[in-house]
């Protein structure tokens, strides 16, 4: 497998986009949308945000784990990171995440879609 942004469906109403590693793994995912343009749209605009250190904002959860959220240029959060035990594993995260910026779309919905009929 490859690394590749995905756009799921969830609930039959809500689209949200995940970066996926080769491995599996899921390091960043979408707050969620109504439609799938949105979250196209969503997927162009985290491609330019990555970029930028002023759009990744650290956060640590009330059990202490360390998370980013990425921010659009106007404010609006785009998706958040997975979360890590300390802010070195963190780092790691983003430094993935930064590295995928041109990684393919992969629209698995229409999969989703197929199987339930």
């Amino acid at each position: 497998m490859v690394t590749r942004l995905e756009i799921v469906l969830e609930h039959d109403d809500t689209f949200f986009f995940q970066l996926r590693t080769a491995d599996g793994e899921v390091v960043l995912r979408s707050l969620g949308s109504p439609s799938k343009i949105m979250t196209q749209n969503e997927i162009l605009h985290l491609r330019f945000a990555i970029r930028d250190d002023a759009h990744w904002i650290p956060h640590e959860a009330d059990d202490r784990s360390h998370f980013y959220v990425l921010k659009d240029k106007d404010g609006s959060v785009l998706a958040k990171s997975t979360h890590t035990k300390t802010s070195e594993e963190l780092e790691k995260i983003k430094q993935i995440i930064v590295a995928a910026g041109g990684a393919p779309m992969i629209d698995l919905t229409k999969k989703h879609s197929s199987h339930a009929h």
